[in-house]
Protein backbone atom coordinates (compact mmCIF):
# COMPACT_ATOMS: atom_id res chain seq x y z
CA UNK A 1 0.00 0.00 0.00
CA UNK A 2 1.54 3.40 -1.51
CA UNK A 3 0.89 6.86 0.21
CA UNK A 4 -2.34 7.74 -1.98
CA UNK A 5 -3.67 4.89 -0.89
CA UNK A 6 -3.04 5.17 2.24
CA UNK A 7 -4.26 8.88 1.95
CA UNK A 8 -7.68 7.95 -0.07
CA UNK A 9 -8.33 5.15 2.69
CA UNK A 10 -7.83 8.25 5.47
CA UNK A 11 -10.23 10.19 3.96
CA UNK A 12 -12.92 7.25 3.52
CA UNK A 13 -12.65 7.10 6.95
CA UNK A 14 -12.94 10.37 7.81
CA UNK A 15 -16.01 10.75 5.74
CA UNK A 16 -17.75 7.39 6.85
CA UNK A 17 -17.13 9.33 10.56
CA UNK A 18 -18.87 12.33 9.19
CA UNK A 19 -21.78 10.23 8.14
CA UNK A 20 -21.83 7.95 11.33
CA UNK A 21 -21.88 11.27 13.79
CA UNK A 22 -24.23 14.11 11.78
CA UNK A 23 -27.61 14.14 10.60
CA UNK A 24 -28.38 13.61 7.24
CA UNK A 25 -29.88 16.87 5.34
CA UNK A 26 -33.10 15.68 5.55
CA UNK A 27 -34.00 13.64 8.65
CA UNK A 28 -37.34 12.21 7.45
CA UNK A 29 -35.51 10.47 3.76
CA UNK A 30 -32.36 9.39 5.87
CA UNK A 31 -28.86 9.07 3.86
CA UNK A 32 -29.44 9.52 0.32
CA UNK A 33 -26.63 9.05 -2.26
CA UNK A 34 -25.99 13.04 -2.52
CA UNK A 35 -26.01 13.40 1.42
CA UNK A 36 -23.04 10.25 1.31
CA UNK A 37 -21.39 12.05 -1.44
CA UNK A 38 -21.51 15.94 0.37
CA UNK A 39 -20.41 13.91 3.49
CA UNK A 40 -18.01 12.38 1.52
CA UNK A 41 -16.40 15.53 0.19
CA UNK A 42 -16.59 17.25 3.98
CA UNK A 43 -14.98 14.27 4.89
CA UNK A 44 -11.69 15.21 2.16
CA UNK A 45 -12.06 18.55 4.24
CA UNK A 46 -11.94 17.05 7.97
CA UNK A 47 -9.17 15.96 9.14
CA UNK A 48 -8.74 12.09 10.28
CA UNK A 49 -9.17 10.38 13.09
CA UNK A 50 -5.63 10.03 14.64
CA UNK A 51 -4.81 6.93 15.56
CA UNK A 52 -3.59 6.22 19.21
CA UNK A 53 -0.26 4.32 19.80
CA UNK A 54 0.06 1.11 22.02
CA UNK A 55 2.96 1.16 24.70
CA UNK A 56 4.15 -2.07 22.65
CA UNK A 57 4.40 -0.26 19.51
CA UNK A 58 6.11 2.81 21.53
CA UNK A 59 8.57 0.53 22.53
CA UNK A 60 9.44 -0.98 18.80
CA UNK A 61 9.17 2.68 17.65
CA UNK A 62 11.67 3.87 20.39
CA UNK A 63 13.65 0.44 19.76
CA UNK A 64 13.10 0.12 23.77
CA UNK A 65 11.66 -2.11 26.62
CA UNK A 66 8.57 -1.71 27.68
CA UNK A 67 9.74 -1.37 31.14
CA UNK A 68 11.80 1.60 29.71
CA UNK A 69 8.74 3.51 28.33
CA UNK A 70 6.31 2.92 31.72
CA UNK A 71 9.52 4.23 33.55
CA UNK A 72 9.92 7.31 30.87
CA UNK A 73 6.19 8.07 31.82
CA UNK A 74 6.79 8.22 35.28
CA UNK A 75 9.12 10.65 35.47
CA UNK A 76 7.16 12.52 32.72
CA UNK A 77 8.57 12.52 30.09
CA UNK A 78 6.45 10.88 27.96
CA UNK A 79 2.49 12.51 27.73
CA UNK A 80 0.44 9.06 27.65
CA UNK A 81 -3.68 8.37 27.40
CA UNK A 82 -5.09 6.71 29.95
CA UNK A 83 -7.75 4.16 28.48
CA UNK A 84 -8.78 2.37 31.11
CA UNK A 85 -10.69 2.27 34.37
CA UNK A 86 -8.79 0.31 36.52
CA UNK A 87 -6.31 1.56 39.07
CA UNK A 88 -3.85 -1.52 39.47
CA UNK A 89 -2.85 -1.95 35.77
CA UNK A 90 -3.73 0.74 33.44
CA UNK A 91 -3.46 0.71 29.84
CA UNK A 92 -1.70 3.50 28.22
CA UNK A 93 -1.71 4.69 24.75
CA UNK A 94 0.42 7.53 23.14
CA UNK A 95 -0.43 10.16 20.34
CA UNK A 96 1.94 9.76 17.76
CA UNK A 97 2.91 13.47 17.88
CA UNK A 98 3.66 13.12 21.63
CA UNK A 99 6.32 10.45 20.07
CA UNK A 100 7.48 12.69 17.53
CA UNK A 101 8.25 15.94 20.12
CA UNK A 102 9.88 13.05 22.31
CA UNK A 103 12.30 12.24 19.61
CA UNK A 104 12.73 15.69 18.81
CA UNK A 105 13.68 16.82 22.23
CA UNK A 106 16.04 13.76 23.05
CA UNK A 107 17.50 14.46 19.51
CA UNK A 108 21.33 14.94 19.74
CA UNK A 109 24.58 15.57 17.47
CA UNK A 110 27.97 14.61 18.76
CA UNK A 111 30.54 16.75 17.09
CA UNK A 112 33.94 15.71 16.95
CA UNK A 113 36.37 18.23 19.57
CA UNK A 114 38.63 20.11 17.75
CA UNK A 115 40.85 21.03 20.54
CA UNK A 116 43.46 19.85 21.88
CA UNK A 117 43.67 17.09 23.83
CA UNK A 118 44.57 17.62 27.44
CA UNK A 119 45.50 15.65 30.59
CA UNK A 120 42.78 17.02 32.60
CA UNK A 121 39.59 17.07 31.50
CA UNK A 122 37.43 20.01 34.25
CA UNK A 123 38.77 23.15 34.43
CA UNK A 124 38.59 22.90 38.38
CA UNK A 125 42.09 21.26 40.15
CA UNK A 126 41.76 18.93 43.20
CA UNK A 127 42.98 19.31 46.59
CA UNK A 128 45.82 17.03 45.96
CA UNK A 129 46.93 18.77 42.82
CA UNK A 130 47.04 22.70 44.70
CA UNK A 131 48.89 20.68 47.27
CA UNK A 132 51.61 19.47 44.95
CA UNK A 133 52.06 22.91 43.26
CA UNK A 134 52.18 24.69 46.64
CA UNK A 135 54.67 22.68 47.99
CA UNK A 136 57.21 22.30 44.54
CA UNK A 137 56.02 26.40 43.43
CA UNK A 138 59.19 28.04 42.07
CA UNK A 139 58.92 30.65 45.33
CA UNK A 140 62.26 29.17 47.48
CA UNK A 141 61.32 25.69 46.95
CA UNK A 142 60.09 23.23 49.61
CA UNK A 143 63.57 22.56 50.80
CA UNK A 144 64.61 25.77 51.16
CA UNK A 145 61.26 26.54 52.91
CA UNK A 146 61.86 23.38 55.02
CA UNK A 147 65.61 24.64 55.51
CA UNK A 148 63.95 28.16 56.55
CA UNK A 149 62.09 26.64 59.43
CA UNK A 150 64.73 24.13 60.70
CA UNK A 151 66.96 27.75 61.28
CA UNK A 152 64.22 29.13 62.70
CA UNK A 153 63.45 26.83 65.26
CA UNK A 154 67.27 25.93 65.92
CA UNK A 155 67.74 30.39 66.75
CA UNK A 156 64.07 29.89 68.79
CA UNK A 157 65.63 27.28 71.09
CA UNK A 158 69.22 28.96 71.30
CA UNK A 159 67.07 32.14 72.62
CA UNK A 160 65.00 30.08 75.35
Amino acid sequence: MDGKDMIDQRIQQAALYYVRFTTPLNPDLGWRSEDVQLAFMAGMKEQPIRRLLPIKEVAELLAVSIATIRDLVRHGELAHVKVDRGTERSRLVFAPEEIENFIKRHTQRDFPVSAPKTVRYGTRKRAHELAVERATANSGGFMAKLEARLVAAKAKAKNK
